[in-house]
């Protein structure tokens, strides 16, 4: 890209060119993988996704318009340089190509044959394999190890599980006052026999 003419003038590439391409690259590559690396959007996150992108054309846009003595060589670099080149938008969608290629064969293959936990609850909802219940112990015991979640999730974890033992607690005395009563009641009767 370097050598070659890169406008209809014959004009070639210069440093503010190629660094304007590198970052527009960068900048896809590293949203589109957020991007999939997400399970669920939400429009906080499309905003901020898809939002970072078309800011980083309107910054390239704003300092381009600024005066030349204080942008020096990015003056109108989009406008004349990068927008009506055809080779900027084939070598920004073949770098996001090759880019995301690795790590997308990468989850593919940690999900279809090492799945994590999550992914496989995932796998349960979507085959509708939830009424199975050897497939749920099959999840359940490969589950079952040390938490590396953080100190919150696992005071929050504790307290709720405090919380049903107490729960139970309070429903366990009844049933053995109940008992207890029900068995006096059978002993007052052998007595008074």
């Amino acid at each position: 890209m370097e050598h070659q003419a890169f406008r209809k003038g014959g004009q070639v590439v210069e440093l503010e060119v190629l660094g304007a391409t590198m970052y527009t690259c960068v900048v896809w590559v590293v949203n589109c993988q957020m991007a999939l690396s997400i399970s669920y959007f939400t429009y906080v996150q499309h905003i901020f996704i898809w939002g970072s992108i078309i800011f980083w054309y309107i910054f390239l846009l704003a300092y381009g318009a600024i005066d030349p003595s204080f942008s020096t060589t990015a003056y109108k670099v989009l406008v004349e340089a990068l927008a009506p080149a055809p080779y900027f938008w084939i070598i920004t969608l073949l770098i996001l190509i090759a880019s995301l290629l690795p790590y997308f064969v990468y989850a593919s293959i940690q999900m279809r044959f090492f799945p994590m936990y999550h992914q496989m609850i995932q796998w349960i909802r979507k085959d509708g394999q939830t009424s199975d219940p050897e497939y749920c112990n099959v999840v359940r015991q490969r589950s079952i190890r040390n938490t590396t979640v953080g100190f919150t999730a696992r005071l929050e974890a504790s307290k709720r599980f405090n919380a049903s033992r107490r729960v139970e607690s309070y429903t366990k005395p009844e049933t053995t006052s109940v008992r207890f009563e029900s068995s006096k009641r059978s002993e007052g009767l052998s007595e008074d026999r």
